[in-house]
């Protein structure tokens, strides 16, 4: 009897499982659809149709950085599109909710808070006080060597 209980509250774990992560497909695939959507009515908008019409080159310069601005905008929202695309995948072959870093289940919280994560809340903070760390280690080597200003009449 203690066997059987035991594979239900195990089966149970795994339709609990289930169902969340039907529910986490279900988000993830409609912010793709929204995202693809988006990106498929700026795409549409994006190229500077009405330059002869445009009169001055104030609008035309206007128009052109606009346009900069948006394509900088959905570089993120492109990068989340990757990043949803590869937690699709996860779900499909079953690793959807394992940290890359370390191997153990990223808390359901954090799947909830962003569905395409792929660390737990740990890694990604050790990742990221290592590329601090980088960063900080490369400025510091520098500073030795102040910059100065060149007199260009001294160096007769």
């Amino acid at each position: 009897m203690p066997k059987s209980t035991g594979s239900k509250s195990t089966e149970k774990e795994k339709a609990i499982d289930k169902k969340f992560i039907d529910e986490m497909h279900a988000l993830l695939s409609e912010k793709k659809v929204s995202l693809l959507t988006k990106l498929n009515q700026w795409e549409d908008t994006s190229s500077p149709s009405g330059l002869k019409e445009m009169g001055d080159i104030a609008d035309i310069a206007s128009e052109l950085n606009s346009e900069a601005l948006s394509s900088v905008l959905t570089e993120n929202e492109i990068y989340t599109l990757k990043e949803i695309e590869t937690a699709l995948e996860k779900i499909e072959n079953g690793t959807y909710g394992i940290c890359e870093g370390t191997k153990k289940k990223i808390p359901i919280a954090r799947l909830k808070a962003i569905p395409w994560t792929r660390y737990t809340v740990e890694f990604a903070e050790q990742m990221a006080k290592s590329k601090h760390r980088g960063s900080a280690h490369r400025s510091d080597t520098l500073a030795p060597f102040p910059v100065m200003p060149l007199d260009m009449d001294s160096l007769d």
